[in-house]
């Protein structure tokens, strides 16, 4: 039996039990999965690379805020993977290169007001297989993403403006670029970016193929 088959079956076999949408369920799963693929792949060439930790602190940083904001997807698990981890990494190093400057700690504050307009104005931002169903989840959806920008922002802050006390610098710059780049997928350019790269690697795959 194939992966995909029996994905399918376990949703359905939990739709019926629990009286939840079968798609959502099956969604849920495949995402799970998804994500467990590629933070394998992910920690395992980020511990190659030396940047193990600002990596994971960019993704995880994206994916926790993802759950209930929703934000741009590529159309198959495999390029979502590979877009993923290339961003991840990429975060990752650039904020392993990063100096350390003082006015950096007000950089969470910066992303906090940009991202109270775009959770204001995009979110929940939907993606097929996760549909939302009603006003009162979109508002549950909007005040849980507002409380977590605003619980971010305010331990990043702490981190950056006291260096290596509690957390360490770069590991907190890429927690900063990690929610940047997760806000901006949650709008129209972020879904056309996205987009972009996953027609980018669809036509590379389809080539070789």
């Amino acid at each position: 039996m194939s992966n995909s088959k029996f994905l399918e079956r376990a949703a359905f076999y939990l739709a019926n039990e629990s009286g939840r949408d079968t798609e959502v369920i099956l969604f849920g799963m495949r995402l799970f999965f998804t994500s467990a693929s590629g933070y394998v792949a992910l920690i395992i060439i980020a511990s190659l690379l030396g940047i193990l930790p600002h990596a994971l602190a960019a993704a995880i940083t994206a994916s926790v805020f993802r759950i209930f904001s929703g934000g741009a997807h590529a159309s198959s698990p495999l390029r979502c993977n590979l877009i993923g981890v290339g961003v991840f990494l990429t975060l990752g190093f650039i904020s392993n290169l990063f100096p350390y400057v003082q006015s950096l700690i007000y950089l969470p504050i910066i992303i906090a007001i940009i991202g109270i307009y775009v959770i204001y104005r995009y979110v929940p931002a939907e993606t097929p297989g996760k549909p939302v169903s009603s006003q009162v989840q979109r508002k549950y959806l909007r005040a849980i993403s507002f409380s977590l920008l605003s619980l971010w922002s305010g331990i990043s802050f702490w981190g950056l403006s006291s260096p290596g006390e509690f957390f360490e610098t770069k590991t907190v710059l890429a927690s900063c670029f990690g929610m940047a780049w997760q806000l901006f997928t949650l709008t129209p350019i972020g879904f056309k970016v996205v987009g972009g790269m996953d027609s980018m690697f669809k036509f590379s795959m389809e080539r070789r193929g």
